[in-house]
């Protein structure tokens, strides 16, 4: 115990560690800084110079925190005359690549992932029979009379599949339910392993769907729970049987590598 002691206290007491932390201080202090300011997305920082005498730290920390920041997808490092660093909005590929490194560590497989979208899809429904729009609505009746236009072997499909889930997930008004669902969507669509519906189950989905759509239109937000929960079994097990490879296989951190579209509605 003595000796892992010591050596925490090594660790601690070693200039680079302590420039890091420093550094992930400064970049607490330019997320405040952005918030204080209400700057907007696509708006630019303050000048390199400037920051450095705001923040008090040398060039080298001050840089270390806004590459971080820029990891998170907070910032945009623009580059050439006129660049620097420039306000973006996080997305849930952040959200989806940090999830997927920690899955990783764990040994997380991708059942786990769908046992958390059973958990959550009952009470996600009953939130959007609550809360959502006009639009919300509008949009997930657009995105299930594009899906009776396609075929459920199509990629195309499959995308607006996972869309109009992503969709119904705002609708519920909660930003932590939506990112959520769009990282676990994020995740399993970089799997490598392409999901497709037979005719019979994609009938099935196009009822269901219209079912606790119409309970989030008619404000019923039990009717809706009720609905949902009775079709995430049914997909739940309609993957395990047809695509048990997937369900065994292991959350790698390089499945949440790609760029995932952006499904929040504008309002």
């Amino acid at each position: 115990m003595v000796s892992n002691l010591s050596a925490a206290r090594k660790v601690n007491d070693d200039p680079r560690h302590r420039g890091t932390k420093r550094a992930l201080l400064v970049a607490h202090q330019i997320v405040d800084e952005i918030g204080r300011s209400d700057l907007d997305v696509g708006d630019k920082l303050l000048p390199e110079q400037e920051m450095l005498i705001r923040y008090g730290v040398a060039r080298a920390t001050l840089r270390e925190a806004l590459r971080f920041l820029e990891l998170q997808g907070v910032i945009h490092l623009k580059p050439g005359p006129g660049g620097g660093p420039v306000v973006r909005e996080p997305k849930a590929d952040n959200f989806a690549s940090t999830m997927a490194l920690l899955l990783q560590f764990v040994g997380a497989d991708f059942r786990a992932l769908i046992e958390v979208r059973q958990a959550i899809g009952p009470g996600m429904a009953a939130h959007a029979a609550e809360r959502a729009t006009a639009n919300d609505i509008e949009l997930l009746r657009g995105s299930l009379d594009r899906l009776r236009n396609l075929d459920g072997t199509s990629s195309d499909y499959v995308e607006e599949n996972r869309r109009f889930h992503d969709l119904l997930a705002w609708a519920s008004q909660n930003p932590l339910i939506g990112f959520l669902v769009v990282a676990l969507h994020h995740i399993t669509n970089a799997s490598g392993i392409g999901i497709t519906y037979s005719e019979a189950e994609r009938n099935y989905q196009l009822k269901a769907y219209d079912r606790f759509l119409s309970a989030i239109e008619g404000r019923n937000p039990e009717l809706a729970s009720t609905e949902m929960l009775r079709f995430m079994r049914r997909s739940d097990s309609y993957l395990e049987k047809r695509y048990p490879d997937l369900m065994s296989k292991c959350v790698r951190w390089d499945d949440a590598a790609a760029i995932v579209r952006d499904t929040r509605p504008e309002h």
